[in-house]
């Protein structure tokens, strides 16, 4: 079920502006293919009725016979051009309708499957890893923060994996964390995001890799970069469900989607929070009832 939800939350991320427009596009008055159909035969009907109204064929020559209607037979015959001329716009919004219909069609069906295809990478990758609970590889939707687990020597020394320069300071995960907790205190986001990022590929699997996680969000989301936070709240949610900073993941993951504007996405998740999270701490809950009704959910 989690994993269905990661899928809807990802393409969220990424995908509802298309599916919104699509929405809008089918809810246009004027490029609604059924509404222009429905018009299209309600002015048929009408200029049926004209005809009928200014000709009979009542002579026995075959020869048309005016009836007399309450109106001339000019004014009927310019009514009937008048709506063919309707009839002519409107089969032309109609083929514009059905042509812009297929485009998006297509342009869902290659977002969707580019999003599947994305998520068995990632699933595939996670289990070469050997992964358990998915900690040393992320989905292609996070923000590489949690990149593959660092070697042993890393582990053991403290120094991250790779070239980059190290951050965090020697000594235990708990003062390394408390580190990063202390650049975040202090505002200083790209030094803390490094520093979690950092600790994240040191020790991913360690009790408190939940909690930076989530805090490498923040870092993104204080500095209004709401889709990076989405990615990151929404890996510390998948990724390290048991930590206790996994409610304030999704209740932050809703809070950027809301920020992009994709406020259905947001109360999808604010309420994955209350199914999943229904003792979470009173200022989660009491928040998650503000944001939902700030969005209208």
């Amino acid at each position: 079920m989690k994993s269905v939800f990661a899928c809807v939350a990802a393409v969220a991320l990424v995908g509802v502006p298309l599916i919104v427009a699509g929405t809008a596009l089918a809810q246009s008055g004027d490029m609604d293919p059924r509404a222009v159909a429905n018009r299209l035969d309600r002015i048929e009907r009408e200029i049926s009725d004209l005809q009928r109204q200014t000709y009979s064929g009542g002579g026995s020559s075959g020869a048309p016979v005016v009836m007399d209607s309450g109106a001339s037979t000019a004014d009927l015959q310019a009514r009937v051009v008048e709506l063919e001329e309707q009839v002519r716009t409107l089969n032309g919004r109609l083929e514009e309708a059905n042509h812009r219909t297929e485009t998006l069609r297509q342009n869902l069906e290659a977002f969707q499957q580019d999003v599947d295809l994305r998520f068995r990478d990632a699933a595939g990758g996670s289990s070469a890893a050997g992964s358990g609970d998915g900690a040393g590889a992320q989905s292609s939707v996070a923000t590489g923060s949690s990149a593959a687990a660092a070697p042993a020597a890393g582990e053991a020394s403290g120094a991250p994996a790779g070239s980059v320069p190290s951050v965090l300071p020697n000594g235990t995960p708990e003062t390394q964390y408390e580190f990063a907790i202390d650049l975040m205190k202090r505002g200083q986001y790209d030094k803390a995001r490094a520093a979690f990022q950092e600790f994240l590929q040191v020790h991913p699997k360690n009790a408190l890799a939940g909690n930076a996680q989530y805090w490498l969000g923040e870092t993104y989301y204080a500095q209004n970069d709401y889709k990076r936070a989405g990615d990151a709240f929404l890996t510390g949610y998948t990724t390290y469900a048991s930590s206790s900073k996994a409610p304030d993941s999704l209740l932050k993951l809703g809070m950027s989607l809301a920020a992009l504007d994709n406020k259905d996405a947001a109360c999808t998740v604010w309420g994955e929070l209350g199914s999943k999270f229904p003792q979470a701490s009173p200022s989660v809950v009491a928040r998650a009832k503000l944001e939902r009704q700030k969005a209208g959910c």
